[in-house]
């Protein structure tokens, strides 16, 4: 199960943001501003969150793991922040596609700690969040790509660092399985722990990157992440 664990971590994590960064070089350096799309993958995040994480959540271990994982996600990523905080300063396209960079690679362990806590209970449930996580790491990889690719770095070295992004998924994936073995109610928890996670780097870096378009692109992804986990939802 740990070989199945990983390979779908690495499937989540490093396919849907490499397909995201193959159309950050399409767009390569027509696009004047590259951060609505930090917005619409916030926005994505958030419905994955809201409307398949902590529902599953609340079903495996009712609402007190549900409310101390989601709790201990967010609190963990809010400490962790000033690591990899530049200040309020302005920064440079360069500066942003790393930072974001950083954060997304930080979120996307607890992402396969949901993957592979999952899988223990059902293989179906596991690859129903996987197919969800891959799409809404297809527009991660065009904002962590766009403005990197926009500074001047070579197509070679983004994608690489695209791909790179993905790999704390697997590693997740593998620890969310073994943790997860114990009880329905750890399942929980590792499912609302990665979703406070994932809300917290939404409201607080990728959402407010936007500026003032930050609003419309942040419910654009939104809807589209509903109607995707409403799409995934019916699967057996």
């Amino acid at each position: 199960m740990y070989l199945l664990s990983g390979l779908l971590g690495s499937v989540v994590g490093a396919l849907g943001t490499l397909i995201g960064g193959l159309l950050a070089m399409l767009i390569g350096r027509r696009a004047q501003e590259p951060r609505p799309f930090l917005a619409f993958a916030g926005g994505m995040m958030i419905a994955v969150v809201f409307f398949d994480m902590l529902l599953e959540s609340e079903e495996l271990g009712g609402m007190v793991p549900m409310c101390a994982g989601a709790v201990s996600g967010g609190v963990c990523f809010a400490l962790a922040e000033p690591l990899f905080s530049h200040g309020e300063e302005e920064r440079s396209l360069y500066s942003t596609g790393m930072l974001v960079l950083i954060g997304i690679a930080l979120h996307n362990l607890p992402e396969g700690l949901a993957v592979g806590s999952t899988l223990v209970e059902s293989r179906q449930l596991a690859v129903a969040l996987s197919l969800l996580m891959l799409v809404h790491n297809v527009p991660e990889g065009v904002a962590v790509c766009l403005p990197l690719r926009m500074s001047g770095m070579k197509v070679r070295r983004v994608l690489t660092l695209a791909v790179l992004t993905g790999l704390p998924t697997a590693a997740g994936s593998v620890i969310g399985t073994a943790v997860g073995s114990i009880s329905r109610e750890m399942i929980s928890l590792c499912i609302a722990f990665a979703g406070g996670a994932m809300l917290y780097i939404s409201l607080k870096e990728l959402i407010p990157a936007a500026g003032d378009s930050k609003m419309f692109w942040a419910m654009l992804g939104l809807s589209i992440g509903f109607f995707m986990t409403m799409l995934v939802e019916p699967l057996p």
